[in-house]
């Protein structure tokens, strides 16, 4: 049974839009630029961490209680792969927590993937899991253990938990994804929208003069060595949206400092329940991971009368640039 406290209200709070706190971070053998900011520790390397019986159910974190931590401690129990997190990357990932003292179950994410919590790194965040992160790899478990304000923030007291009090967070990593496209920057086409990008990582777009074209343009920026996009697939994404006519910026995931996700699939076909407009399908499709791709997208291939999204004429071409940064 979950303990409703001062801290079990903090940690619900964390797990929707994040907590002011100190952080951690986790480095491997290797990754350049990842330098651990707590190590393994007594209290950390105590914790043994059971999966749950039921598939997406928190796994049981086990130890001698009470459990008191010196500072911040993490220990990772197991090693993942791939490309490290660094900073501006997103990162995918599940958490439960513990009580030092009794071991009791406080509170956690659902652990079903596709349900996982994101968090962007940034070394400079008040977020705690943004702080983090930083040098995880998908697979990664890692185990942390601290104070409850240093991880949660200050919350209210009660006779059975302080802000002193020891918290063990157990972390499962689901995936990490690229901070920007890192792919091969390609020869710029003849009438095509000029793309830079910004050393935060958004994007500038300059339009051609003139009318615009009438049928749908697909120009690959940079090409990325990922794997390509296949029907169906949900690509995670930083795009940034402008409408031609205007020359006005309609849209843009950095406006939410958080990449998104796009289920790759025709909306606009008879008995669609979810996707894009046709030209966002057309144009990704079979794009790899690690491309930027700007598509100019005729009002043919656009949102139906009426069905834009604000700032969206009826009537008007889009362009979109979309970085590719990996695939859940």
């Amino acid at each position: 049974m979950t303990r409703i406290t001062g801290l079990s209200l903090a940690i619900t709070g964390l797990i929707g839009i994040g907590v002011v706190a100190g952080g951690f971070s986790v480095a491997s053998a290797g990754d350049p630029g990842c330098e651990p900011l707590a190590l393994s520790g007594k209290a950390s390397s105590l914790v043994d961490v059971e999966d749950a019986e039921t598939e997406g159910s928190a796994p049981v974190a086990v130890f001698p209680t009470p459990l008191v931590t010196k500072g911040q401690e993490v220990s990772r129990t197991i090693a993942g792969e791939g490309q490290a997190a660094l900073t501006g990357s997103a990162v995918d990932f599940h958490v439960a927590a513990y009580l030092g003292s009794d071991g009791q179950f406080l509170t956690a994410s659902s652990f079903v993937d596709q349900e996982a919590v994101r968090r962007v790194v940034d070394p400079e965040s008040e977020d705690f899991f943004a702080r983090s992160l930083q040098c995880a790899k998908a697979g990664d478990r890692l185990v942390v253990t601290d104070t409850v304000e240093n991880v949660f923030g200050p919350i209210p007291e009660d006779e059975l938990v302080q802000n002193d009090s020891t918290v063990v967070v157990v972390v499962d990593i689901v995936q990490t994804y690229l901070d920007r496209a890192d792919g091969r920057q390609q020869p710029a086409e003849s009438g095509s929208p000029m793309i830079v990008t910004h050393p935060e990582g958004f994007h500038g777009v300059t339009l051609p003069m003139g009318a615009p074209p009438e049928d749908l343009q697909v120009h690959t920026v940079k090409k990325g060595v990922g794997a390509p996009l296949d029907s169906g697939d949900t690509a995670v994404v930083h795009f940034t949206g402008v409408v031609w006519e205007t020359r006005q910026m309609f849209s843009s995931s950095f406006d939410q400092q958080t990449p998104l996700d796009i289920v790759l699939v025709d909306g606009s076909t008879e008995g669609a329940v979810e996707g894009v407009i046709s030209g966002i399908y057309e144009g990704l499709l079979g794009q790899t991971v690690g491309s930027q791709v700007a598509i100019v997208v005729p009002p043919s291939a656009g949102y139906a009368e009426g069905a834009g999204p604000a700032g969206v004429p009826d009537g008007a071409t889009l362009v979109y640039v979309f970085d590719i940064l990996g695939t859940r």
